[in-house]
């Protein structure tokens, strides 16, 4: 009776961290019940001896462990004689079948957790690579398409400044062949009336040729001016179409680099939530292993408890055995000692009847002579 009053000792101290779920379930029974049957659904009840019921779900394990198991009800005497007659060994296997159960649960799951981690950090390494290659794909191939813009934007622009250069050079070339043309044919027509003008202006040739170098050079000045100033505004105009089309083209890779750039930032997002989804996995793994670990610890010390019960079993039992054969031995130097003594105080008994009856048979013969004496007289 005192083994199965600290085997349910065990039980009280096991129970109260098993049986947590179960009050979790009857709230969530009393409060909603549509979540109560979601929670009966998805958890498997195994009754594994009369008062002991083991619950599990994909989360955790709960252990039930009822008074049946330890002190069922007395209702008639034939219990209480089953219950004398109830040994050890029996409830000792008992639990030791139990436990190897729970160790089997428990190590099953252990490798189905283990096995579901493997799995979600090999997916997450393959999501987080997948994503970089991309990523790293995109830029190079944005950088590559860039530099060829670039490229053929360099090489167009040369070639309208070469063309333009060169209409620049033909309309100089032009212009300098007209201002030669004019010079020969001022000439010529110099020629031609100074026989006739020499007189008139001989006085006035010189004023003349210095206005006339005036006024070509004024002439000379004001064609380089129209020549530079249309040769600006052209060069303005292409300069304006040219920063026009640049800015065109910067605006669309700005535009095209600012989507880039969001798209980086989703991206970034992504894998900062798959890290927290696979933080908060890690988390539940850890709470699991967490358990896990209770769980074995609960088991070690039920183990160490049996061993110990065990061990003071057969200590009890060695105890027994040397007290028997200590009371045997002394029953047995008693028995010896009574029966010496027996035989002493037979042989004492007939040493002292013998000197008794010697004595009596003295006296029987003292008490005649004195008897006869009187009658003689």
């Amino acid at each position: 009776m005192g083994s199965i009053v600290k085997d349910k000792a065990i039980g009280s101290e096991i129970s109260p961290s098993l049986m947590s779920p179960f009050s979790c379930r009857d709230k969530a029974q009393t409060g909603k019940p549509e979540e109560s049957s979601k929670l009966l659904s998805t958890q498997e009840v195994i009754d594994v001896s009369p008062g002991y019921k083991l619950i599990r779900n994909r989360e955790q394990i709960s252990v039930t462990l009822g008074d049946e198991m330890f002190n069922r009800k007395k209702h008639t005497e034939l219990d209480v004689l089953n219950k004398i007659k109830f040994s050890r060994t029996d409830i000792i296997s008992d639990l030791e079948e139990q436990i190897s159960e729970l160790t089997a649960i428990i190590e099953q799951m252990n490798r189905d957790h283990q096995s579901a981690q493997k799995l979600l950090s090999n997916e997450m390494d393959l999501r987080c690579t997948e994503m970089k290659q991309k990523f790293e794909n995109e830029i190079r191939d944005l950088k590559k398409a860039h530099k060829e813009e670039l490229e053929k934007l360099e090489s167009s622009y040369k070639d309208m400044l070469k063309v333009e250069k060169a209409a620049a050079q033909e309309k100089l070339e032009e212009m300098s062949k007209e201002y030669k043309y004019l010079k020969n044919m001022f000439h010529m027509y110099q020629d031609s009336i100074y026989d006739e003008m020499e007189d008139k202006w001989s006085k006035r040739k010189a004023e003349w040729e210095k206005d006339e170098k005036l006024e070509r050079e004024k002439i000379l000045l004001q064609q380089k001016h129209r020549i530079t100033k249309k040769f600006e505004l052209e060069s303005e105009e292409e300069k304006k179409k040219m920063n026009e089309s640049f800015s065109a083209v910067f605006e669309n890779f700005n535009r095209e680099k600012e989507e880039l750039i969001k798209q980086h930032d989703e991206d970034v997002l992504q894998i900062q939530e798959l890290k927290k989804s696979k933080e908060i996995l890690e988390a539940e793994l850890r709470a699991q292993t967490i358990v896990l670990e209770t769980l074995n610890t609960n088991l070690y010390h039920c183990q160490l408890e049996l061993q110990r019960e065990k061990t003071i079993l057969g200590n009890l039992e060695k105890l027994f055995q040397t007290k028997l054969a200590e009371t045997e031995e002394k029953y047995k130097y008693t028995i010896q000692t009574l029966t010496e003594e027996n035989t002493c105080l037979r042989q004492q008994i007939a040493t002292k009847s013998e000197e008794m009856s010697e004595e009596r048979s003295e006296k029987s013969a003292f008490t005649i002579p004195y008897v006869h004496e009187p009658d003689s007289a």
